[in-house]
């Protein structure tokens, strides 16, 4: 996974080889096609991976959270690296006299040498990772060897074991369909909010390009900070509260998006209420799929994986229908977008946190557990 993910970035984010001023759209896109392919499936190939240790490595349901948490922490951290660098390779820009304050075909190579910069920041620490983490030696669910001092006759008698599932028995799983619903909604809304904040900023704030850096960086602050919350959180008032308390936040910037048409530097508290929500709903709904887990870590690739994608396919057809209803389809932005993006921000947060909420209402209904095979 890693491997595919350093091998196809470069180039999504670099000119097409070979394409020239009337290169036709269909061109570029069947360039480009092989390297995105490339790229998703090397993500998910390590975002899933890198999952599935979670439960394999701790058994405590506040355990779990505390990994999560700083799984999500060193991830905002990766974030706020790559907006710090953003921000200051368009400062730079910015202050040459023949650059503009908006984004154009001139700040192709600014983009060029952060996708570099962060593929080789990438490298180093995955070759750490990979040099650095020994997986378990022997088998997930296999007997340990016993020693000379095991004793051959318990003293009480062992509690029938509960057969592992299998790929096939989380389909009959409705927690499983549960627990799916719910992270779909979740990454919908961190997904599309992270995906047309910038449009949103451009084109309906009319505010310069340096705020797309600035903004994300403060959403990810806020989230980072958020994210060492979520252990005593989680701790005092359980999974399903902690999750809700965060959607609530979200549902705040949403409203805050709504009354204000008219932001500029209020919008710097609404990313804090954003970013903070983001990482709350985001933290706690991985914990409720560990959870969900429990000791099955053998098959827990499979729940990951599945998880990811019903996330891809939502936020594929998500993109799809908004794309679609743009009103100005021909033209990177017009009159009409102004109030498009607004709405777009809007409903991506606040309407799909509205769902979230139902979804999180059965799980307090029928709670996580499998109830395969009792």
């Amino acid at each position: 996974g890693t491997t595919c993910v350093l091998v196809s970035f470069p180039f999504i984010f670099n000119p097409c080889l070979g394409c020239k001023d009337n290169t036709p759209q269909w061109a570029a896109f069947i360039y480009y096609l092989p390297f995105i392919i490339i790229f998703q499936f090397g993500w998910a190939a390590t975002q899933i991976s890198h999952l599935s240790l979670i439960p394999e490595l701790v058994t405590s349901d506040h355990e779990k959270v505390e990994l999560t948490a700083f799984r999500y922490a060193f991830t905002v951290m990766a974030n706020i690296t790559v907006y710090g660098l953003a921000w200051l390779l368009l400062n730079f820009q910015v202050d040459q006299s023949d650059r503009t304050e908006h984004l154009g075909i001139q700040d192709v190579p600014i983009f060029r040498n952060l996708s570099l910069i962060v593929v080789g920041l990438g490298a180093v620490f995955s070759l750490i990772f990979h040099l650095g983490t020994k997986e378990k030696p022997y088998p997930p669910g296999s007997l340990p060897q016993l020693e000379e001092s095991t004793p051959l006759l318990q003293k009480e008698p062992m509690s029938p074991m509960r057969p592992l599932l299998i790929w096939k028995d989380w389909l009959l799983e409705p927690a499983f369909y549960q627990v799916a619903v719910l992270y779909m909604s979740t990454r919908l809304i961190v997904n599309l909010s992270q995906t047309y904040i910038a449009m949103y900023l451009t084109n309906s704030l009319l505010l310069p390009k340096k705020y797309i850096a600035t903004i994300p960086l403060v959403m990810y602050v806020s989230g980072f900070l958020s994210s060492f919350l979520m252990k005593p959180v989680n701790k005092w008032i359980g999974r399903n509260l902690t999750y809700f308390v965060g959607i609530l936040v979200v549902l705040a910037f949403a409203s805050w998006v709504t009354l204000a048409r008219q932001i500029g530097a209020e919008i710097y508290g609404a990313a804090v209420l954003l970013g903070a929500g983001s990482a709350t709903i985001l933290v706690t709904s991985l914990s409720m799929t560990a959870d969900l887990i429990g000791t099955n870590t053998h098959s827990g690739a499979f729940v990951y994986g599945a998880m990811s994608f019903t996330d891809k396919m939502a936020n594929g057809l998500a993109v799809m229908v908004i794309q679609n209803l743009h009103p100005c389809p021909t033209e990177l932005c017009c009159p009409a977008c102004i109030s498009f993006y607004h709405w777009v921000m809007v409903l991506v947060t606040g309407g799909i946190a509205i769902a979230a909420i139902a979804s999180l209402c059965c799980i307090m209904v029928w709670p996580i557990r499998v109830r395969y095979r009792e």
